[in-house]
């Protein structure tokens, strides 16, 4: 990291991330049930955050592209191998994007539904 940088760099934000989903999990395979409300919120918020990983992804191709453009990766085959390793790469990130993309609609919907269940009944 940069010592005059104040920003972490990126897999360190991903890693805290992570460490935030963790402990997400952990709170609700042992903790006591949220509110209808609070669970609403929660499913609103990971929605959010499969919305904003599956953005991130093709940033993180472009950038490995323009790694392997500049001489940032180091080759130990032909120009050829490189480019195919970079090919695989990115197939796999549009994959991850398009499972993000999915996970985030289903999580649209599922707090959609929960949405009317908490809603007064009418009548």
């Amino acid at each position: 990291m940069d010592p005059v940088s104040a920003e972490p760099p990126s897999y360190l934000l991903a890693a805290q991330a992570s460490s935030i989903v963790r402990f997400l999990y952990r709170r609700v395979r042992e903790g006591e049930p949220d509110s209808m409300a609070d669970l609403n919120r929660t499913l609103g918020a990971l929605r959010r955050l499969s919305d904003d990983l599956a953005h991130l992804l093709p940033g993180l191709q472009e950038q490995l592209e323009e790694s392997l453009l500049d001489g940032g990766i180091p080759r130990t085959g032909p120009t050829a191998e490189a480019w195919d390793t970079v090919a695989g790469v990115g197939l796999a990130l549009a994959g991850a994007r398009a499972a993000g993309l999915l996970m985030a609609q289903e999580l649209q919907a599922s707090q959609r539904l929960l949405g009317g269940m908490a809603a007064p009944l009418d009548g």
